[in-house]
């Protein structure tokens, strides 16, 4: 068994073979290959305790990501990767990076399958590592001549445009006003949503005919990052995991509650064989992530992979006793 640090998962993540991972993951899932059950989700002293299972019979993997808040502030995730056809222990992998990074890929995913081919301009709705590695993602996905950024703090913005102007290679610009990040035909929206706040970070108002819309940041009952403008004004509504989404995403909770998804929320696992209703180039899409087993799974196994391949990690023997069937 191969034990992986945050420093590992870091050195070995490419986001492009992420962006191709979970895409022909998500193939699998529409074909019946995947068995994903609703995270379980307890409370605990600090915060909470989730655990996240899955088998994909697919690509032959099944594991599990536990993830909680810590006394101190914060949140710890590890990943256990399996084996499914002998069982095997694989790797544990510290998640913290690797959740923002399979994230970031995912929505590359719903991006290359939404917006246009051509190339476009991207607006960037927060400045923090979600919004990092989700603008990775789509460019791993479209191509893309210039990103406009706005968050609401200006140092961590202009700290935020310089990292990603270096570490893409491409144009990109602060803007004061999120109406102008919104006005870009493909919008990521990753910001630190805060309970109570009544902050929203995108409005309906100023999307433009056409806009695909990239939500991330509202994955509890308790955070808002979208209006209820945005999904009533959308043809298309995507999200990885819809049942849940419905039940955890404080986005859709508010437009369920005025009977806006109805007819126009799709799976991801649909959008990427193309079993979706038919929308026109003037129409919004939204794609709404809420995070899957799926997503960790398959990206666990992609730097796996990688780190066999360049020798990184420390063996350990683990779960090799078994018990007898039976006994």
């Amino acid at each position: 068994m191969l034990l992986l640090t945050d420093e590992h998962v870091r050195s070995l993540t490419q986001m492009s073979d992420l962006v191709s991972a979970i895409r022909e993951g998500y193939r699998t899932q529409a074909r019946g290959g995947a068995q994903l059950p609703d995270r379980i989700n307890l409370e605990s002293t600090p915060g909470f305790f989730r655990l996240m299972p899955g088998v994909s019979a697919g690509t032959g993997l099944m594991g599990f990501k536990v993830f909680n808040q810590v006394s101190e502030g914060g949140v710890q995730y590890l990943i256990g990767l399996f084996d499914e056809l002998t069982g095997e222990l694989l790797a544990q992998l510290d998640g913290a990076y690797l959740t923002a990074a399979r994230t970031g890929a995912t929505t590359g995913v719903a991006a290359g399958l939404l917006a246009p081919r051509t190339a476009v301009e991207i607006g960037v709705i927060g400045s923090g590592l979600e919004a990092e590695t989700n603008l990775e993602g789509v460019f791993a996905a479209l191509e893309v001549k210039r990103v406009r950024v706005f968050s609401p703090n200006p140092q961590r913005r202009n700290a935020f445009v310089e990292r990603m102007a270096a570490r893409l290679d491409v144009e990109v610009v602060p803007v004061s006003d999120p109406a102008e990040a919104a006005a870009a035909p493909v919008v990521v929206v990753a910001t630190n949503t805060g309970a109570g706040t009544g902050r929203i970070a995108l409005e309906g108002k100023w999307l433009a005919p056409g806009t695909t819309v990239l939500s991330i940041g509202s994955t509890m009952p308790s955070l808002r990052e979208i209006d209820t403008d945005v999904v009533d004004r959308a043809a298309l509504v995507v999200s990885d995991a819809p049942e849940q989404a419905r039940m955890e995403s404080g986005d859709l909770l508010a437009a369920d509650e005025k009977g806006l998804l109805d007819g126009k929320i799709v799976t991801l696992a649909d959008l990427a064989i193309g079993n979706v209703p038919a929308h026109d180039a003037d129409a919004i899409t939204v794609f709404k992530s809420v995070g899957t087993a799926l997503q960790d799974l398959v990206a666990a196994k992609v730097i796996y992979d990688r780190a066999v391949q360049n020798g990184i990690g420390t063996s350990v023997d683990l779960l090799r006793t078994k018990k007898p069937a039976g006994a």
